[in-house]
């Protein structure tokens, strides 16, 4: 029943984050629909899970909010941020997710800790560069954006 329950939890995940990484146009995301918080997703690509935003989502629900005032610019700048963002986690999750399913599906099949250890290691290197990848798009935006720009961004 655990085996089944976690093979369901991992599914569904794997469909939420297909959903989220699989947009090829940076623009064309229903700006309406609110991020997927941490506690639905999770089997999040991150390593801190709650505390950071995701900027470049946050970014696209008011890319055209006149109250934000981007200049084309800071679009531009923008766009190659959240590219580079996306990229680097889409490349990484697939690879998260494949040794996941290694590792909950191994130690039900009766692997040792120590059998599972490789797998174990390769996820914690994944997700600590996602991490990375999430800290530069933080980072960067931050230089990109002004205080007011940054803080209304935040608050909504």
């Amino acid at each position: 029943m655990i085996k089944n329950t976690l093979l369901g939890i991992a599914a569904l995940s794997v469909t939420i984050i297909s959903m989220l990484l699989t947009s090829t146009n940076l623009i064309a995301e229903d700006k309406k629909q609110p991020a997927v918080s941490s506690q639905q997703n999770t089997q999040s690509p991150f390593l801190i899970t709650n505390d950071l935003p995701h900027l470049t989502k946050l970014l696209i629900q008011q890319w055209d909010n006149p109250a934000l005032q981007l200049t084309e610019k800071q679009k531009s700048q923008l766009l190659v941020i959240r590219k580079e963002t996306i990229t680097g986690v889409r490349d990484r999750a697939p690879q998260i997710l494949s040794l996941e399913k290694q590792v909950t599906d191994g130690i039900f099949m009766g692997k040792t800790p120590d059998e599972l250890n490789a797998a174990v290691q390769a996820i914690a290197t994944l997700k600590r560069e996602t991490t990375m990848i999430q800290l530069q798009c933080i980072y960067d935006t931050n230089k990109v954006l002004n205080k007011q720009q940054l803080d209304m961004l935040l608050e909504n």
